[in-house]
């Protein structure tokens, strides 16, 4: 059976912003080893919005909201399906875990180049943060 004949797993992942209109992004370790926001496969009986929560926190130190969903996004060659919801920090100190090399906040027109999900959904995220959150 060929790799991309198998079932995508839904993989929950948050796009944060902060009061500072920057997006929060982790750089992987392991492949693909690009900037991207936290995501993560769920726990057991864990909702979408449970997992981000849990993800965003282990990955990078940060407590935030899951807002709203934007949509889904595939990725064949790692059999994993992003369900990309919206979410705002609320608290808490940037910190790297053994998954990530490097953890940031970045304005939009500061994004890095090897960005995962592509910069148009970082910025469709950012459009419906705006107006989910009411700024």
């Amino acid at each position: 059976m060929n790799i991309f004949d198998q079932e995508l797993r839904n993989a929950p992942c948050g796009i944060i912003f902060n009061e500072k209109d920057e997006v929060l992004l982790v750089q992987r370790r392991f492949p693909p080893q690009a900037w991207g926001p936290p995501a993560g496969f769920p726990d057991r009986g864990e909702s979408p919005r449970e997992t981000i929560e849990r993800e965003v926190l282990e990955e990078t130190g940060i407590t935030c909201e899951v807002m709203a969903p934007l949509g889904d996004y595939e990725f064949p060659e790692v059999r994993a399906r992003l369900l990309i919801y919206v979410g705002m920090y609320l608290y808490g100190n940037l910190r790297c875990s053994y998954e990530s090399k490097n953890v940031g906040w970045f304005a939009m027109d500061a994004l890095p180049e090897d960005i995962s999900p592509p910069e148009e959904v970082i910025r469709k995220a950012f459009d419906l943060y705006k107006i989910s959150a009411n700024i």
